[in-house]
């Protein structure tokens, strides 16, 4: 899988991550997006449009970005618990943009689409940080 990153301007800065290629290792996305939290990002959109298949270890990459943006957002953890339990919770800081249909049935199955927003445009997705 490559990995590119750009900035984008909505109502806070929103770092991108442009994956390209199955996400079958945690690598690079766990290290990119710690080097993104430590520069100072709050708010990580994941383009997955060019992602044709999501493994388990690339599920584990997205669940570490997500502890990584909950660690910094002051969110309390037994409350966010509650909430994903409840099919309540949506991530503030972790959005996904036009996962592919293979992708898509990853996060699905997995219950990640159940706190983390799916976007299909990316305009609207910057917007909602």
């Amino acid at each position: 899988m490559e990995l590119s990153v750009s900035q984008a301007d909505g109502r806070i800065p929103v770092t991108v991550f442009h994956l390209h290629g199955d996400l079958v290792e945690e690598e690079p996305l766990r290290s990119e997006a710690a080097q993104a939290v430590a520069n100072g990002s709050q708010a990580i959109l994941l383009d997955l449009k060019e992602v044709p298949y999501i493994s388990s270890a690339g599920l584990r990459a997205i669940q570490h970005v997500f502890e990584l943006l909950q660690e910094s957002s002051g969110v309390e953890r037994e409350a966010m618990m509650r909430g994903i339990a409840a099919g309540t919770f949506s991530a503030p800081n972790l959005k996904l943009l036009s996962p592919s249909k293979n992708a898509a049935k990853a996060l699905s199955v997995s219950g990640y689409d159940m706190f983390l927003k799916v976007y299909t445009n990316p305009d609207e997705a910057i917007r909602s940080f």
